[in-house]
């Protein structure tokens, strides 16, 4: 048995995984030093705000992936982990608009072909930790 469970499905052995990301063989990483935006605050901001906290995200991820020349998966499953310094930590998911942001910017990247359920097969929301601001998405599945 494992140490810590599967940071994707909580397992901690390939028997118990409900959906064989345990399995899969590549995995990569990729940090945004940002506090994670957050869905209160995408609903009490305005569209031009959300267009530009979009375009940011979207935007850093896609530089991020390019520059660890994070290669193309043929489908992958996506951890998110947000970081916070302070304040009440932000509920689990709370953080969806950052990572729909992010998971675009991959698409952007060339890492995934698409966001729709035949290349992207589950998004799984860690808690939120103590730590610098950002927001670490783990992908893990199999290269094109």
């Amino acid at each position: 048995m494992e140490d810590s469970p599967c940071a994707f499905c909580g397992a901690f052995s390939h028997e118990q995984c409900a959906v064989g990301c345990m399995t899969s063989e590549v995995i990569h990483t990729v940090e945004f030093g940002e506090r994670p935006w957050t869905t209160n605050a995408e609903r009490a901001g305005n569209r031009w705000d959300r267009a530009r906290d979009t375009k940011r995200w979207r935007e850093s991820y896609a530089w991020l992936a390019k520059k660890q020349h994070i290669p193309k998966y043929k489908w992958a499953i996506v951890a998110v982990q947000p970081y916070q310094v302070g304040g009440r930590l932000q509920d689990v998911g709370a953080c969806s608009p950052s990572v729909k942001a992010a998971i675009d910017g991959l698409v952007d990247a060339g890492v995934l072909h698409d966001d729709s359920p035949e290349f992207l097969r589950g998004i799984y929301f860690l808690r939120p930790q103590r730590g610098k601001n950002s927001l670490k998405i783990y992908i893990r599945g199999v290269l094109a």
